[in-house]
């Protein structure tokens, strides 16, 4: 009986483990960004949370920098396929897939986050749309401080900016550059300041983390942060995971993902704030676009709207809502 008794024990102990084990739900997420990246650091803060929430039933592993495999303009198809169940993309570097997504590059139409915060109230169910579409949901949005000027003499005018050869991050980029009188050049970001150095090209577009972490201000004297754009990382999960969950865990890691976004935004913001600073403490002189500059960059952006429209027609009525609501003309 005692022997039994035992066996008994034992068997009902494993049976206990096996549904603990059958119960833990892992995840991969796939980041393109790097350890010292904040979009990287926050999808860890995030999958950190989760594990904690929910009493380790859903484990996500963060893999930074494209580590599984995942190329960066291949987040949402990864995701849509079960590749991955999670990852955090660059909208605009998914929009091969799914061309709306490349509406947040066009130039004036989203500058800053609060404009952003606007952007994503309404145009929130269109991109709901589009993910489902995919077989996925959006957990939480986190915007990338806005792209400016590196050049070796102050940009602060229209005419300043007339014939400078900046190195462009895109092909929005390259044609709003062009747009404003620039000469942009296409060049692999390791050759800029060998270029810098010999006269062939006089600054760089991209942003101040971009600016800092590359020490452009080693090569180049000035910065304008134009604010031209701002474009959002979304941190998404497949539907057919996600439905596999428990309701509890679902509800566990909207609540999160609700509650953790704003601080992620407060840290992107410190991001750009902090690295203007450091900026600045290298010797940077940081300059503002004075009417003319503001006046052509709203023309520049205004006609690329119309040509994106041409492209993905959808676009029009979300632009149009967002304008009127956010005061854009």
């Amino acid at each position: 009986m005692k022997l039994m008794k035992t066996f008994i024990s034992v068997a009902a102990a494993m049976c206990f483990a096996n549904t603990a084990a059958y119960a833990e739900t892992k995840w991969d997420l796939s980041t393109a960004w790097g350890a010292n990246n904040f979009h990287a650091q926050s999808a860890i803060k995030f999958a950190d949370a989760v594990r904690e929430k929910t009493d380790g039933s859903v484990d996500i592993t963060v893999h930074l920098s494209g580590e599984i495999g995942v190329k960066i303009t291949e987040k949402l198809s990864a995701v849509e396929n079960g590749i991955v169940q999670m990852a955090d993309m660059l909208l605009f570097l998914q929009a091969g897939e799914a061309p709306f997504l490349g509406v947040d590059t066009l130039p004036y139409l989203i500058q800053g986050q609060d404009e952003m915060k606007t952007w994503l109230e309404v145009a929130g169910p269109k991109y709901d749309e589009i993910f489902a579409s995919h077989n996925q949901k959006v957990l939480y949005y986190v915007p990338w401080p806005s792209p400016g000027i590196y050049t070796k003499d102050a940009v602060v005018s229209a005419e300043d900016i007339e014939g400078q050869r900046i190195r462009a991050f895109n092909a929005t980029s390259f044609e709003f550059l062009t747009k404003l009188g620039a000469a942009p050049v296409e060049l692999p970001f390791g050759e800029l300041a060998a270029a810098v150095a010999a006269g062939t090209v006089d600054g760089a577009a991209t942003s101040t983390s971009t600016g800092v972490n590359s020490k452009l201000y080693q090569f180049t004297g000035h910065f304008n942060p134009l604010n031209w754009s701002t474009s959002p990382d979304a941190v998404t999960v497949n539907l057919d995971a996600w439905n596999a969950l428990s309701g509890e865990e679902r509800s566990t890691i909207e609540s999160l993902a609700d509650e953790m976004e704003a601080g992620f935004w407060t840290v992107s913001a410190d991001e750009d704030s902090s690295k203007m600073k450091v900026l600045e403490e290298n010797g940077m002189t940081v300059s503002m676009a004075d009417d003319s500059l503001k006046s052509k960059m709203a023309e520049a952006g205004k006609a690329m709207w119309e040509a994106f429209y041409a492209d993905v027609p959808d676009a029009k009525e979300v632009v149009d809502a967002y304008t009127a609501k956010v005061g854009k003309k």
